[in-house]
């Protein structure tokens, strides 16, 4: 098992509320800053709030992955995972979440 950073996203959509929308997963610290700062950059021009979007849940986590994920991510640098692929990932023991 391969230790990464994680961070949690939820989507707020308007006229349904807000639910979890799965993670992200970094090699470090940093890179998780700087993937945040950039999907937050992009918005910084926006008049109107949409109506739908997503934001950081919660602080980043220290998980631990298996070597196949690990690798995709030392490739991708991030890798987004939706809701249900997290859940699966969790439930196969393919990612392990630091207590």
């Amino acid at each position: 098992m391969n230790k990464v950073i994680m961070q949690l996203w939820e989507e707020s959509e308007r006229g349904w509320g807000v639910r979890p929308d799965g993670c992200s997963l970094h090699l470090s610290v940093t890179d998780r800053k700087d993937f945040i700062d950039k999907i937050y950059k992009s918005r910084q021009d926006m008049n109107n709030v949409p109506d739908e979007y997503d934001r950081v849940s919660g602080d980043e986590m220290e998980v631990f992955v298996e070597d196949s994920l690990f690798e995709l991510i030392k490739v991708k640098g991030t890798v987004r995972l939706l809701e249900n692929e997290l859940n699966n990932l969790i439930n196969l023991e393919e990612l392990t979440i630091k207590i």
